[in-house]
């Protein structure tokens, strides 16, 4: 558990701050550093959102650069950690936006092992192939708010807790919870309707 006032992904350097200073001032060589110490987090965090590598690496490149453009309204002090991941969202809400489709997915359009996944999901039950999982989830992350979709993907595919989701998202572990649950039930209905889909197309 991650100690009061700190953020799991946050590094322990005493020197950080001094970087994130010079990066507030302009200094694109102490924003490289971070992006140094940062850049695990960052394929972690967009990974969750996205399962093409090359779109992660793009997106996340894309997402530092955003950051250092917004690095003046950094508050000094502040864990650096949920503020870029907060940027980092965003970034992948823009591409999952751009993504959709006017036209419903079918059931039929699923891989056999996304099938799986989502009958497993619609039993209670977690789904033992992750990647699959996550490739359903995409499809159906795409239909939530985007808050929601923010709690879900923190909690169940970074595995960060109600408390770390909260800070990171700049509101409260209770809202975080409420959030949780609203998506989970939004994704059980996504999946309820491409399986009703299936029972139709026979």
């Amino acid at each position: 558990m991650a100690e009061p006032g700190r953020w799991r992904g946050q590094t322990d350097d005493p020197d950080e701050a001094t970087l994130i200073q010079s990066a507030i001032d302009g200094d694109r060589e102490a924003f490289g550093a971070l992006v140094g110490r940062y850049q695990r987090l960052a394929f972690r965090v967009v990974g969750g959102f996205l399962r093409n590598p090359a779109d992660v690496e793009d997106a996340a490149q894309e997402a530092f650069i955003k950051a250092f453009s917004a690095m003046p309204s950094f508050r000094p002090g502040a864990p650096f950690a949920p503020w870029f991941i907060r940027i980092a969202t965003r970034v992948c809400y823009d591409r999952l936006r751009q993504r959709r489709r006017a036209g419903e997915t079918a059931w039929e359009d699923l891989a056999p092992a996304e099938q799986r996944a989502a009958q497993q999901m619609m039993a209670g039950s977690q789904p033992e192939d992750q990647t699959a999982a996550r490739d359903l989830a995409e499809r159906a992350l795409a239909l939530l708010h985007p808050r929601d979709r923010q709690a879900l993907i923190l909690t169940h595919l970074q595995g960060y807790t109600s408390a770390e989701v909260a800070q990171a998202m700049g509101c409260s572990a209770l809202a975080v919870r409420l959030r949780l649950h609203r998506g989970r039930r939004a994704m059980r209905q996504a999946v309820d309707t491409l399986m009703n889909r299936t029972t139709d197309a026979g």
